[in-house]
């Protein structure tokens, strides 16, 4: 009660009080002697005096100020019990921290690089995105900062779409990290984009904010989910075809893209689904198919199937 406005009625009966005049009855009273701006004086028949509302007002601030001190000092004392966490049963394997969305691209590169730039054990990468050429020095400064990670000793591995090894850009890039410690690997069946730092941290993709940003993502430490994101990379990587493997394309019969569908096809999916999974056109794979029908000289896709099962092609997968 005594934190709300004071009423229009409140306010003309301490004016009465104050100018000397008589009160009429039933004036509202009780919450200005409460506050103690009006004092009540039972002798000679009983009348209402006026203090100074300034004093009275430094004497309810310095009241309040008090109370804001000591919740303040409450919080501080109940925040402390939070160190004792890591005695509480230090083997279980609970989470360690929370989700948080990062809605721009800019979000993104600027907690990844924060992150990188203090790893100390492992940078584990599956970039399943179909290669683009880049600004020159925007690639020139990712190749310096991955050079600088691997000379902090930290190890790094990444999964790339397998037409990267087809793309003069990205093959010149990993080219260079290779040669400087890095590992590589490509992967023509589909795999989800993430990043895994120090099996700590975790970057993925964003399929929970509706209409954000096509590059906005989250960043989780949870301890149980980011180990499990770290067994789902170990598995895909372990399919991947080594980057060192790639030389031996000279001389194949089929194209990335054309391996990529042939895999798909012979995992059991239509070219329909194929084309959904790969994020591809349902033309774009129907045109793959009739080329490489022309370029082996048959004339039925099961044609293309049987030979894809002994093809020496399929080994870059």
């Amino acid at each position: 009660m005594l934190s709300k406005d004071l009423s229009v009625e409140e306010r003309e009966t301490y004016r009465l009080i104050a100018a000397g005049d008589s009160l009429p009855p039933g004036r509202p009273t009780d919450r200005l002697a409460a506050l103690g701006l009006i004092e009540y004086r039972p002798y000679d028949g009983g009348y209402w005096v006026a203090h100074n509302p300034a004093v009275v007002t430094r004497a309810l601030l310095t009241e309040a100020l008090a109370k804001v001190v000591t919740v303040a000092e409450e919080a501080r004392r109940t925040s402390a019990l939070g160190t004792l966490a890591p005695h509480f049963d230090v083997s279980r394997m609970w989470g360690g921290g929370p989700a948080e969305f990062l809605a721009t691209r800019s979000e993104m590169n600027a907690r990844i690089g924060d992150v990188t730039a203090a790893a100390s054990e492992s940078a584990c990468t599956a970039q399943p995105g179909e290669p683009t050429n880049r600004d020159p020095r925007i690639a020139a400064a990712g190749v310096e900062r991955m050079l600088t990670t691997l000379r902090s000793g930290v190890r790094t591995r990444t999964l790339y779409n397998s037409l990267a090894a087809g793309h003069a850009q990205t093959r010149g890039y990993v080219q260079q990290i290779t040669e400087a410690g890095a590992e590589a690997r490509t992967l023509g069946s589909p795999f989800p984009r993430m990043m895994i730092v120090d099996g700590k941290h975790l970057f993925v993709d964003n399929y929970v904010v509706e209409g954000a940003e096509a590059d906005s993502g989250w960043h989780i430490t949870d301890r149980g989910s980011v180990a499990w994101a770290q067994y789902v990379f170990d598995c895909f990587w372990d399919r991947g075809s080594r980057w060192a493997d790639l030389a031996q394309q000279e001389g194949l019969t089929t194209t990335g893209r054309q391996r990529q569908i042939l895999a798909e096809l012979e995992a059991g999916y239509s070219q329909q689904q194929a084309a959904t999974r790969l994020g591809y056109a349902p033309r774009t794979v129907a045109k793959e198919l009739v080329a490489l029908r022309e370029a082996l000289g048959v004339r039925s896709l099961y044609q293309v199937t049987m030979w894809w099962a002994t093809s020496p092609d399929r080994r870059l997968r």
